[in-house]
């Protein structure tokens, strides 16, 4: 609870009832983040016999504070998922389950700071010249709770500009420019989706297991 999450709550889940989500997953986000501009957020559900439909990762203290709402597939299930994001001032940084019996929340508390204005790791024409560029990386298969599954990772170049960096030369903001939708589908069947915003880490990383 907080005066922030306060004030978010009725744009992101209305006056729906919201439950403890600690029996059906777990966050796991380092507690002093090594890098503000990519911060590891891993969701791991520990209920099986629940379907966890979507989920929104929600940063109290970012300037925008829903980073993703998520997706899922029937292959995705149970949900074991780590999504990379910039984490602006020290927050809770809460993860927002959907399921067929409603909603569930989990969390932590995340020391971090300047996450959304750290200026970007690569030279902007080099960052454009990549801009697009994606990696497949699957593995090694092995069993996970009761079910056959993989894990792969998705890494994607793209400086995910928030709008709140500066140019290191001219000292003017550059334009905000990031990917907002992402879809991955194994063969017809979608695995999952997200529609992000500017606190989805530069370069961002997505490292899924799924059947």
């Amino acid at each position: 609870d907080g005066e922030t999450w306060a004030d978010l709550r009725g744009d992101i889940v209305g006056d729906k009832a919201i439950a403890d989500g600690g029996a059906l997953f777990e966050v796991d986000a380092p507690y002093r983040a090594h890098d503000a501009a990519t911060v590891p957020i891993h969701i791991r559900q520990l209920d099986e016999d629940t379907v966890i439909n979507r989920a929104v990762i929600v940063i109290d203290e970012n300037p925008a504070p829903v980073a993703a709402e998520l997706s899922f597939g029937p292959s995705m299930a149970p949900l074991d998922m780590e999504v990379r994001v910039r984490v602006n001032m020290y927050s809770n940084v809460r993860v927002i389950a959907e399921t067929d019996s409603g909603l569930a929340m989990n969390g932590r508390f995340v020391k971090a700071s300047g996450g959304c204005s750290a200026p970007a790791t690569k030279d902007p024409e080099l960052a454009l010249a990549s801009m697009g560029q994606m990696r497949l990386k699957y593995f090694a298969d092995e069993p996970q709770m009761s079910t056959p599954r993989r894990e792969a990772q998705i890494m994607i170049r793209h400086p995910n500009y928030s709008g709140l960096q500066r140019d290191q030369v001219t000292q003017l903001f550059i334009s905000a420019h990031f990917i907002d939708t992402l879809e991955v589908f194994q063969g017809d069947d979608m695995l999952f989706t997200m529609e992000g915003g500017i606190s989805i880490s530069e370069n961002p990383v997505f490292r899924f297991s799924y059947a």
